[in-house]
């Protein structure tokens, strides 16, 4: 998962990219994060959450919320969940399985792609996006194209994990 949303504490506004939310609490990157057992108010849009910081890592922090959040609520509009991911993938393969191999095959790459290549090319689209989104300006105007770049990197890695 990764989101953008904002960080709101009594003295101060900042924007941090949401990964790894659960029900719970959720890790936050940022340049500037609050201390540990700051109280806080996680938006994004329509959202909000009253929450606290558990920890905090130089550009990184945890943190749990008062409350049940609704983690559906907050993946990008349009955007699907992991299961929903990991499902297409299945039919995907079973479709692929399935389907007729063509008279004349024209491959992509001279050989087979390795989970060594798969993960470094994810490696990669999670570190252009990383390095995109730091700089508001792009975060602004590309916010979901950013997002499907995640979940592009995602979808690699699982994609990965079932190359022998």
């Amino acid at each position: 998962m990764f989101v953008m949303a904002a960080l709101v504490t009594s003295g101060a506004r900042e924007t941090v990219k949401v990964r790894n939310m659960s029900s719970n609490g959720a890790l936050v990157e940022g340049p500037v994060l609050p201390l540990a057992g700051t109280p806080c108010l996680l938006h994004r849009g329509d959202l909000s959450l009253e929450a606290h910081v558990v920890w905090v890592k130089p550009g990184k922090a945890g943190i749990r919320f008062r409350n049940t959040a609704d983690v559906g609520q907050w993946l990008p509009s349009g955007r699907r969940t992991q299961s929903e991911v990991d499902a297409a993938v299945k039919m995907a393969k079973a479709e692929f399985v399935s389907a007729p191999a063509p008279k004349t095959p024209a491959p992509l790459f001279s050989t087979e792609l390795s989970r060594e290549e798969v993960n470094h090319t994810a490696a990669a689209m999670e570190a252009l996006a990383d390095e995109l989104a730091d700089d508001p300006a792009v975060v602004a105007r590309f916010m979901t194209k950013l997002q499907t770049l995640d979940i592009a990197a995602q979808t690699l890695r699982k994609l990965a994990t079932q190359i022998p």
